[in-house]
């Protein structure tokens, strides 16, 4: 690592070399040369290998993912990176002929009714027609009908407290548990809906309902895929349905980041061991070498933060290490189509806490993106862990394998044994935005301001998506190079 640079240029350190912290390399050159700012940056990750908790590989003709699968097509920070990145015509949408996701009820996997949207059912005929709740249930959340919307400037919610009391304790604990569950992996008694799903309390203020709210959504949104499939001619709608991924996997994304950061320096093995305020900018330890820095940016977890930011900004440091986080292990499954003879074809399912099974959710990975496994194959992606199951860990891989394949005999009629499964464990790798994160994350934001060259990047923010830290990212780079522009 070399210290000596021109005098009139600017060097910044990027800590980190997940999507967020490749992410923000890249846009801090592109900024760069946008600006006319002369910059040196340079990427340090701990780890051995770039990309974090996203990571692909194959093995023996299937393609796995150890980590995030998807990328959202709603937010636009996602898209609009794979096309800087060249990767347009690499990508692949989930297959259109998925009937959409399922949830586990004893031994049976219930198909999700049509129009409920995580928490809420936006058509009734369906969702009372469905056996995932108890006619009691149903009825409880029906209430929601006619109950009263909760006072303005009343005290914030968990995401539990609200579903009880709209929708009732079976909703709660058959729908929105492990459909919220599979996004953040959280505990819902501590989840913070103002943060996660605000677009739920805007209903609430506006609508009173949300089951008549989740109607209105949903004709509004038929009429609008109706009218972009009028005006693009197109029979069989978008090219793309809600998420997509790349060919190969989204490590093909990984692999595109790292190159279009080839005139950064890149370093791995590189934990940074402290960092520190100096008069002309930062100081950070690695090894046994000083590194100078203009900027700094921390693309890393939230208690990693916490420790590197304590000596320039303790207040900072107690906010950041406030962010709790929970650990997950995926667990990728091979098997022949002949040993699943029904697959359903749908995305995968979920699994309710009250079941008591080894497993939160599970994709079904050859049916959700083609070219995932050889036509003969099949390949499954469980998912263990998470706030409320974190004991689940305590095991080694091959317990933990052997209790997965178990429930997947109760739920798929599995015959006979994998061809092969892989274990990939996170620790402390999803954050958990409790009751509060607001208020924090305001006054994180606050202070990350008023240290001038510093920036934070990562899922413990405004978000824990892909595109929402690619977002982070962009942000993070404009308002350092705009601040060197200035000088």
């Amino acid at each position: 690592m070399q210290q000596a640079h021109a005098l009139a240029m600017k060097h910044v350190v990027v800590i980190g070399g997940g999507v967020g912290g490749l992410s923000t390399a890249y846009f801090l050159q592109e900024q760069a040369r946008e600006q006319g700012v002369e910059l040196r940056v340079t990427i340090l990750e701990a780890r051995d290998r770039w990309g974090g908790v996203t990571s692909s590989s194959t093995q023996d003709g299937f393609t796995l993912e150890h980590g995030p699968d998807s990328v959202i097509r709603t937010k636009p920070a996602g898209m609009a990176l794979f096309k800087k990145l060249g990767l347009d015509e690499k990508l692949v949408g989930t297959n259109p002929a998925l009937t959409g996701s399922l949830i586990v009820r004893g031994t049976k996997l219930i198909p999700i009714p049509k129009g409920l949207y995580l928490l809420a059912p936006g058509r009734m005929l369906p969702f009372a027609l469905s056996p995932m709740m108890t006619w009691r249930g149903k009825l409880r959340t029906g209430l929601d009908l006619i109950l009263p919307r909760r006072a303005a400037g009343a005290p914030e919610e968990s995401l539990a407290q609200f579903v009880r009391r709209r929708l009732g304790q079976e909703s709660l604990e058959r729908i929105a548990q492990p459909l919220v569950g599979g996004i953040y992996t959280a505990d819902p008694e501590h989840l913070s809906l103002s943060h996660c799903m605000p677009q739920f309390l805007e209903m609430e203020q506006e609508h009173r309902s949300l089951i008549w709210a989740m109607r209105k959504r949903a004709n509004a949104m038929k009429k609008q895929a109706q009218k972009s499939q009028q005006a693009s001619g197109a029979v069989s709608g978008a090219r793309y349905g809600l998420f997509v991924s790349c060919e190969g996997g989204l490590q093909t994304m990984i692999a595109a980041l790292v190159t279009a950061n080839s005139e950064a320096e890149m370093c791995i093995n590189s934990p940074v061991t402290s960092l520190e305020r100096t008069e002309s900018g930062y100081e950070l330890q690695v090894s046994d070498e000083k590194i100078v820095a203009d900027a700094v940016v921390l693309a890393v977890q939230a208690q990693p933060a916490a420790l590197l930011s304590k000596n320039i900004h303790p207040e900072l440091s107690e906010d950041l290490a406030s962010i709790p986080y929970a650990s997950v292990a995926t667990v990728n499954i091979a098997f022949k189509k002949s040993q699943i003879k029904d697959l359903p074809d749908a995305a995968g399912f979920v699994v309710p806490a009250v079941e008591g099974r080894h497993m939160i959710a599970c994709t079904f990975s050859s049916v959700k993106y083609d070219n995932r496994a050889p036509e003969d194959g099949v390949l499954l992606r469980a998912f263990v862990g998470g706030a409320m199951h974190e004991g689940h860990l305590n095991v080694s891989d091959e317990t933990m394998t052997t209790r997965i394949i178990s429930d997947l005999r109760d739920w798929l009629k599995v015959e006979g044994e994998p061809l092969f499964s892989t274990v990939h464990r996170y620790n402390n790798a999803m954050a958990q935005p409790l009751v509060g994160h607001a208020q924090i994350l305001k006054r994180i934001r606050s202070q990350e301001q008023r240290l001038d060259g510093f920036a934070l990047v990562g899922n413990g923010y405004e978000g824990v998506g892909i595109p929402d830290i690619v977002a982070q990212g962009e942000d993070a780079a404009q308002r350092i190079i705009s601040a060197f522009a200035e000088l």
